[in-house]
């Protein structure tokens, strides 16, 4: 029998696993592990569903835009994660292809996503990223999956909606406001954005799109029924 784990980088992304998919709920939070923003954390955290009975892995959330026709909103299903490194490593052709039908109606794209150790947070990074790599979007815990799941020889999947797009810098607050475990800290935003109250405007946009990308990973999640779990 086929068990599946995934890894998530927010607490907020795991409750939305928890409550839209039938996957995660025996025992709740056993097969989903929380990463924070760090490739190293979720290789970590796909190992450890490895050890404890996993047999496919998926890496959920959201994700910064890199190709510039990527809006708020928008479902990525990778067709392979480019690690930091420049690495490609494909994801499962087939459990890619009953996602992607299953959530054709909500225009998922199917593209490369790349994988970064540093927060793409200007413009500029992510053009560069968009590239070098050609991928639609970036996050900083898939290629830490990609690793622990070719090290396994397990299938594994990744599908991410973006938040931030390719044109939209991310303030210092955001990433102040981010704790290592990838709980929001709000102290610590508000701090940050007493030091800088100019960014406000930006904060707020962040968080906008923030909830767009999290009710498109929603819908997408109670859409893709069965076809979450590996082929």
């Amino acid at each position: 029998m086929s068990r599946l784990g995934a890894v998530v980088g927010l607490p907020i992304e795991r409750t939305v696993l928890r409550l839209q998919s039938p996957a995660f709920d025996k025992p709740p939070g056993h097969w989903i592990e929380v990463a924070g923003a760090s490739g190293a954390r979720a290789e970590a955290c796909a190992q450890r569903l490895l050890s404890r009975g996993a047999t496919a892995l998926i890496s959920v959330g959201i994700a910064g835009g890199l190709d510039p026709q990527c809006r708020s909103g928008a479902l990525v299903l990778a067709s392979e994660v480019v690690d930091p490194a420049g690495v490609r490593v494909p994801t499962d052709g087939e459990w890619c292809r009953r996602l992607s039908d299953a959530l054709r109606a909500l225009q998922v794209r199917v593209a490369p996503l790349a994988g970064t150790d540093n927060m793409a947070s200007s413009p500029h990074q992510k053009a560069d990223l968009y590239r070098k790599t050609g991928a639609a979007a970036v996050d900083m815990e898939s290629h830490g999956v990609a690793r622990a799941a070719i090290r396994q020889a397990v299938p594994f999947v990744v599908l991410r909606a973006v938040a931030d797009p390719a044109d939209r810098g991310l303030p210092a607050s955001v990433t102040a406001g981010l704790g290592p475990d990838g709980a929001v800290r709000p102290f610590a935003t508000a701090a940050a954005l007493a030091a800088h109250p100019q960014e406000l405007p930006g904060l707020l946009s962040v968080a906008g799109s923030t909830v767009a990308a999290l009710l498109s990973l929603w819908r997408a999640i109670r859409a893709a029924g069965p076809a979450l779990g590996p082929p």
